[in-house]
């Protein structure tokens, strides 16, 4: 049978029992017979499960944005880490965590051209991945185009929360995985690795107008406790999740982004490879995260890791096996791990095999894209940085929140919200964050090149005009306010920022005015104080319009809740596309201007809050800023007097 159609089979019969055979047919590398052992055994074996994640196209360590190459990351560079990995443990298996396909210019012009296969599928297959699972990204060009992509992978693609409607690009709900693992005894006993995948389920929301009713999906946990059962029916002694989600804390929720450390409580599941996140696990990302230890890398007990983005680690999870007495309904049980992430060297830059093909592969689409990405559209009067955006100065915010206004205001013009105010909301992408030190935004001024609206832009997502009430308005900006801790009044050097949330989910809200009073916690009436719009205070039944990203208006990052009646119009082009044509109209960036809100006073405080180094030697936007030089983390420190 071909392998479209079996797997067009196993979508047809998906939680039907006759997948049994079908998903154990995939990978048969061992015979399925079972050794006796006596009910005392201790004969112990190990598997090493092998992880990637959030590569996000970055084949080749070469950073588009900056025109520049990227030290320490790329697929190409992890390759040498990959076959060390397998080269010191017998039984491996190598996945990926999802994100693989979409996230830079190169990415783009790929899809865009149609290039086949695609370069990320050749370097897995390379690479011989054993299995992976999607990500949100990986369906940003479109159900058909997915398709064709997936049709040349080798490695099975398993989506357990995923329904395909329209014609399969080759998903399944699950499948099994053989390996022979040697053994203390000195004999070799075969393994049946069960894997599951798991996608955030807002991907219906996120892309809804890409996938047009395509795809379904269905909450992680739901999904997870349908499959465990098929799983074990069909002989897996292990279960890995392939979690395109990070751990949070909170109760269980319906339809959870980031399920990782609820999937982990599941009875049943040994270890979960995680991603979506961009952070490292183990390792201090998730410090203080309960139920979770960061430096061992358990979540809830469970096994896991998470190899941080764009191909900077892979993660390495060692599982020490024992072999089960007779009549267990499992051949072998977990009784230890070893978690660990592995980087390349930074200055070890040879050439491995993988990266003399990806060479011949890419010269034509690199060359391209540079062409592209070099093509001027403006000019800048002034430097346009990032530095200062964890207190509100983001050189580029303006300028995209004019582009956004300008976008939605002729669609409401002759209609019945034609004059209730137009707002925009903007969040920095390149701001540091998982992203490190050297994730900012840093354009000299002179010429605009379509690289520097790249650069500010990574995501071409259309724009929608949102109709929001006073109080919608005020509970956006309480819950992007979580950015920052609540500090102290009389204390110095508090730390400013909660680092376990990224930069791009700290909303902006332009057209308003308002301040942040740090010493209330989010949630607490008066966290958002003073909130007003032209000159008038905002009231909570009074209306307005904000002009935001399709991502943003259905519910990423949890600070909109838009219903359909609310969402009032979507562009047809995304605002990289905006931007482009703003810039090639009018020439020029228009001069910066003061953010929208501030900080309240708090007597006797100062934070201190960490920015690119290059913040060192930026003018201050402010006053009350005091430098205090480089943290061992490579960060700048700022103390801000509050």
């Amino acid at each position: 049978m071909m392998k479209a159609q079996l797997l067009a089979t196993v979508e047809t019969f998906r939680h039907e029992m006759v997948n049994l055979r079908l998903h154990q047919g995939l990978r048969l590398d061992v015979p399925a017979t079972r050794i006796p052992v006596p009910d005392d055994a201790t004969i112990t074996g190990r598997l090493r499960l092998i992880g990637t994640t959030d590569l996000h196209m970055q084949l080749t360590p070469y950073d588009y944005l900056r025109d520049e190459p990227f030290g320490n990351g790329g697929l190409t560079r992890l390759a040498p880490l990959i076959a060390a990995a397998r080269a010191d443990c017998a039984a491996t298996i190598l996945c990926d965590s999802g994100d693989f396909l979409q996230g830079s210019p190169l990415a783009d012009h790929i899809a865009a051209s149609d290039v086949l296969p695609h370069p990320m599928v050749q370097a897995f297959n390379a690479l011989r991945y054993d299995a992976v699972t999607l990500g949100n990204h990986d369906f940003d060009y479109g159900m058909p185009w997915l398709g064709r992509v997936l049709q040349d992978l080798d490695a099975p693609v398993v989506g357990t929360n995923l329904t395909v409607t329209g014609p399969a690009p080759l998903i399944l709900p699950w499948t099994v995985l053989h390996r022979s693992v040697p053994c203390s005894d000195d004999s070799v006993r075969p393994l049946a690795i069960g894997i599951m995948g798991f996608a955030p389920p807002q991907i219906v929301d996120w892309n809804a107008d890409i996938l047009d009713e395509a795809l379904q999906t269905q909450d992680i946990l739901t999904a997870a406790r349908l499959t465990l059962p098929l799983l074990q029916a069909a002989g897996a002694d292990l279960i890995v999740a392939l979690c395109h989600g990070g751990p949070v804390a909170g109760p269980d929720q319906p339809r959870m982004e980031n399920a990782a450390l609820s999937l982990a409580r599941l009875a049943g599941i040994d270890a979960l490879l995680m991603g979506h996140m961009h952070g490292s696990f183990p390792g201090p990302c998730f410090a203080g995260l309960p139920d979770a230890d960061s430096a061992a890398g358990l979540l809830a007990g469970t096994p896991a890791v998470m190899a941080a983005s764009y191909g900077q680690k892979i993660g390495v999870l060692d599982l020490d096996l024992r072999v089960a007495p007779s009549g267990a309904a499992r051949r072998w049980t977990v009784t230890g791990h070893h978690a660990a992430l592995r980087a390349p060297d930074r200055g070890d830059h040879a050439p491995s095999a993988l990266s003399r093909q990806m060479d011949c592969v890419l010269s034509a689409p690199h060359a391209a894209t540079l062409k592209r990405l070099h093509s001027p559209v403006g000019r800048a009067g002034h430097a346009l940085t990032s530095h200062f955006a964890a207190i509100g100065h983001d050189d580029t915010a303006l300028l995209l929140a004019q582009v956004q206004i300008a976008a939605v205001k002729p669609a409401l013009k002759d209609t019945v919200w034609a004059d209730l105010p137009v707002l925009a909301s903007t969040a920095p992408f390149r701001a540091g964050g998982h992203g490190g030190p050297q994730n900012y935004l840093c354009i000299p001024p002179g010429i605009l090149r379509l690289r520097d609206c790249a650069a500010m832009v990574p995501f071409d997502n259309r724009i929608c005009a949102v109709l929001r009430t006073g109080r919608q308005i005020r509970t956006w900006l309480d819950v992007t306010s979580a950015f920052y801790r609540t500090l102290v009044p009389g204390v110095a050097d508090q730390p400013l920022i909660d680092r376990s949330i990224p930069p791009y989910h700290f909303d902006t809200l332009h057209g308003v005015a308002y301040r942040i009073d740090l010493s209330l916690a989010p949630g607490q009436p008066g966290r958002i104080a003073d909130l007003s719009v032209d000159g008038r205070p905002l009231a909570d039944t009074d209306r307005c319009i904000v002009a935001t990203s399709t991502y943003r208006a259905r519910g990423g990052g949890g600070m909109v809740r838009a219903t359909d009646a609310d969402l009032l119009h979507t562009t047809q082009d995304g605002l990289l596309t905006l931007l482009t044509r703003t810039l090639q109209r009018d020439g020029h960036v228009p001069p910066g201007a003061p953010p929208p809100w501030s900080f309240a006073t708090l007597p006797g405080a100062s934070a201190v809050f960490e920015t690119s180094p290059a913040a060192l030697h930026t003018p201050r936007p402010v006053a009350g800023l005091e430098p205090l030089g480089l943290g061992t983390d490579g960060y700048a420190r700022f103390r801000l007097t509050l």
